[in-house]
């Protein structure tokens, strides 16, 4: 199940949740999956600098899964950029989309010290 990490300006709750639907959406239409087989989070953000000038914040969003064929993940990146722009009222050349399919590591047992 892809989880997309998106770190962006908050709208508020009812927005943030549609935004992130929205998202979800996206990606699971271009990977064939329903829209409940992909959750979104959002860490909302205050401010960006570059350098030490403040600047409005770019939508940054890391997609968290498995590989898939490299077709798909840039058609599902393509299409979660497309859909950032628009739910944050952005330029799609000011959004940022990855895929991250890092090595995951299940947590079992209890911790040791």
């Amino acid at each position: 199940m892809p989880v997309i990490q998106v770190t962006a300006p908050s709208a508020g709750p009812d927005r943030d949740a549609a935004r992130l639907t929205a998202l979800c959406r996206a990606v699971a239409g271009e990977l064939g999956l329903p829209g409940s087989g992909v959750v979104a989070a959002l860490a909302p953000v205050s401010v960006t600098v570059t350098g030490e000038t403040p600047v409005a914040a770019w939508p940054l969003a890391v997609v968290h899964g498995s590989p898939r064929p490299a077709a798909a993940m840039d058609a599902a990146l393509r299409a979660l950029g497309r859909a950032m722009a628009d739910e944050w009222g952005v330029p799609q050349g000011e959004v940022w989309t990855e895929w991250s399919a890092g090595r995951l590591v299940p947590v079992t047992g209890e911790a040791r010290g």
